[in-house]
C-alpha cells in the first residue's frame, strides 16, 4: 500500500510539471459502490498515458447457496491514442489498458474471506469531450482476459467465492473531471 501511494503521489507530482493533466472521477463506479480516480498524461501529439487507482465494493450470488461480498483496490494503468485531437488529447481515441488488484471476497452468511489478486489486460475505446474551461466528459468502454492468482483450486471456500468470478473483464466509464494546463481552447 505504501508503494502504491508513493507511485500515485510521483505521478501526480510529474503531471503537475508537465502543460497539461486530466484529473478524473469515473461516475460509472457508484453502480458497484466504488470509487475510481485517475489522471491522464500526454505523451506526444496524439497519445497519452493514464493511471488510476479504484475501490469497489459489490454483493454477487455466486449460486443458489453462497451469498458474497466482493472488495476489490486495484490500480489501472492506460494507453490510448487519439484520432485527430483538438483540444490537446481529445476526441475519439482506442488504446489498452491493464488492472492490477487485491480482491476479498466475503461470505455473507459465514463471515469467511478469501483473498487473491487479480489482473487484466485489454483493449478500450471511448470519446472525449473538453470544454473552453476545462470541464472533462468521456465516455468509455473496454473488454479484456483477467486472471486470479493465490489461491488454491482445490479449496472448496476458495473455488465457490472466486470460482464466480468471470475470466472475461468488462469496462465502462462515465468520466468527469477537470483540465489542468494547457490545450483548452478558451
Amino acid at each position: 500500500m505504501k508503494h502504491l501511494f508513493t507511485l500515485l503521489l510521483s505521478l501526480f507530482v510529474f503531471g503537475a510539471a508537465t502543460a497539461q493533466v486530466d484529473a478524473k472521477i469515473n461516475a460509472g463506479s457508484a453502480i458497484t459502490w466504488g470509487v475510481n480516480v485517475a489522471a491522464e498524461f500526454p505523451f506526444g501529439q496524439q497519445t497519452a498515458f493514464s493511471v488510476g487507482a479504484a475501490y469497489s465494493s459489490l454483493g454477487l450470488l455466486a449460486n443458489e447457496v453462497d451469498d458474497y461480498r466482493y472488495r476489490n483496490l486495484r490500480l489501472i494503468p492506460e494507453f490510448r491514442y487519439y484520432f485527430n485531437p483538438r483540444a490537446g488529447f481529445d476526441r475519439f481515441y482506442v488504446g489498452g489498458y491493464g488492472k492490477l488488484g487485491q480482491l476479498t471476497g466475503t461470505n455473507r452468511d459465514t463471515d469467511e474471506s478469501v483473498d487473491a489478486a487479480r489482473a487484466a489486460l485489454g483493449i478500450l475505446t471511448g470519446h472525449k469531450w473538453v470544454t473552453g474551461g476545462g470541464f472533462v466528459f468521456e465516455l468509455n468502454l473496454g473488454v479484456g482476459r483477467a486472471a486470479t492468482f493465490g489461491g488454491n483450486d482445490n479449496d472448496a471456500q476458495y473455488a465457490a467465492a472466486i470460482g464466480a468470478l468471470t475470466a472475461i473483464d468488462l469496462r465502462m466509464g462515465i468520466i468527469v473531471g477537470w483540465r489542468i494546463g494547457g490545450g483548452r481552447h478558451d
